[in-house]
């Protein structure tokens, strides 16, 4: 069924928000051909050499100040405060590998989104070498760092949301693969069974 005539008023409105995928995929095309931002050149000084050599996905809320930015490298995500004078600040930054979830809530004019990691580095096992009757811990039990940012746009957010939920199933599977390699090698026997016995 036809909404509306493309050339109406009304047929423009829809077709900003239901784009088809020629249109999404040549919106993203032109996005990375566009010039850098001020912003941008002012977060690159934060950047590993590595990091230097690709373009980030960054998010600002929509608030006053100060205000809170994402940005997301291939190798991890960078929390910056931007105060007076749009000076920034780095607040935290976490590798990919203590990367949780993230979730999405879309309000009436704006969106949230919501990101959970692992405090530590080494938290990909769900181990707890002090407990002895339960060495595995479930996800819930570990202390969490979450990151709020207030205020998106909707279309970013949805945008941001998509790429970090790829990220978020990837890791889950590692550690589930990783924790399953964990309480193999937990249960394997020695190699060459028991050593033999002197004779005497």
């Amino acid at each position: 069924m036809k909404l509306a005539d493309s050339d109406s008023r009304l047929g423009k409105k829809l077709g900003k928000f239901f784009l088809s995928d020629e249109e999404k995929a040549r919106d993203d095309a032109d996005s990375m051909d566009q010039p850098e931002t001020t912003l941008e050149k002012k977060i690159k000084r934060w950047f590993t050499d590595q990091e230097q050599q690709e373009r980030p996905l960054i998010i600002k809320e929509n608030i006053g100040i100060p205000c809170k930015i994402l940005v997301i490298t291939s190798h991890r995500a960078i929390l910056f405060e931007a105060g007076l004078l749009h000076r920034l600040q780095d607040v935290s930054d976490k590798v990919w590998r203590q990367f949780v979830s993230v979730r999405l809530t879309e309000n009436t004019f704006s969106s949230t989104l919501e990101l959970r990691f692992f405090r530590y580095h080494d938290s990909l096992f769900y181990h707890n070498p002090y407990k002895d009757s339960s060495p595995y811990m479930e996800e819930t039990e570990f202390k969490l760092d979450k990151w709020t940012l207030e205020r998106l746009g909707k279309k970013e957010a949805s945008f941001v949301y998509s790429e970090l939920k790829d990220k978020q199933l990837y890791w889950q599977e590692e550690r589930r693969k990783e924790h399953l390699a964990q309480i193999g090698s937990l249960n394997a026997k020695p190699p060459g069974g028991p050593p033999p016995k002197k004779k005497e």
